[in-house]
């Protein structure tokens, strides 16, 4: 599977319960770096993070920020061959930034996550992986049909608007018979609600690993394969969202030793 040298990290609002992508982090030969992208600027209570208190500054650094180190699994941890093979990632060419956007970068009960964003060429055809959410609370039937599913599989796409936490999210559903399998990351509901309003035959959903021994938020792995039209191409993953709030008109501002330092 194709690595990416950009990952997104979303962020959830405390009031609204809504997300918003507010940073963008990047790998280069010689390190890493950070923007803040304008969806931090959509929630008066988003607060900066320790180290990268300014909006509109660019951070950089030749090792990985403290605030995504502390959400990586360490190598030395015995389950960390196995972790590897949950996220379907090549060890030879696995990084830090592989795992984060595969990973989800998940802490608990914590209100940030990371993604790979979902990429279109110039057909605008598009194929992404992410891991289905919400296995933890499905009924016991629901996970024995998880556990009976098989790469290849065609999965289901379902609006859940009577759901009372999130009335945006979206069901991943099996069929013959229909059962609830998992919810998609809420961080991307509203773009694949988008598409599912506007031409829902043009996604399909399916399969693509399933590790039974894994953490329930690591078991089941889904590709989501489509294409979106000309007249949707413009807006689909909110383009603005994840634009850098400098736009590369501030000066730099270089992380050492896990301490900010701003030029200019």
């Amino acid at each position: 599977m194709k690595e990416r040298s950009t990952v997104y990290l979303a962020w959830q609002a405390p009031d609204t319960k809504e997300w918003h992508v507010v940073g963008a982090l990047k790998q280069y030969p010689t390190g890493y770096t950070f923007d803040y992208t304008v969806g931090a600027q959509a929630s008066a209570k988003f607060i900066p993070f320790s180290g990268m208190l300014n909006l509109e500054k660019k951070y950089v650094s030749t090792e990985l920020f403290p605030l995504f180190k502390n959400r990586l699994l360490s190598k030395n941890r015995p389950e960390y061959p196995r972790f590897i093979e949950w996220l379907g990632l090549e060890k030879e060419s696995v990084s830090p930034i592989s795992i984060l956007g595969r990973s989800g970068a998940l802490r608990g009960t914590d209100t940030l996550q990371m993604f790979n964003r979902i990429e279109m060429d110039s057909n605008g055809n598009f194929e992404h992986t992410f891991f289905a959410h919400g296995l933890s609370h499905l009924a016991p039937s629901a996970l024995e049909r998880v556990s009976n599913l098989e790469k290849g599989d065609l999965l289901c796409l379902c609006f859940d608007y009577q759901n009372s936490y999130d009335s945006n999210a979206i069901i991943i559903r099996a069929d013959n018979p229909a059962e609830i399998v998992g919810y998609c990351p809420r961080y991307f509901t509203k773009y694949i609600g988008g598409l599912l309003h506007h031409n829902s035959s043009n996604i399909s959903l399916y399969v693509e690993a399933l590790s039974k021994n894994a953490p329930a938020n690591y078991q089941l792995m889904c590709r989501l394969t489509g294409r979106v039209g000309k007249e949707e191409g413009d807006t689909f993953m909110d383009q603005k969202e994840f634009q850098p709030i400098n736009n590369g008109n501030t000066p730099f501002a270089f992380e050492k030793n896990n301490t900010a330092f701003i030029y200019g």
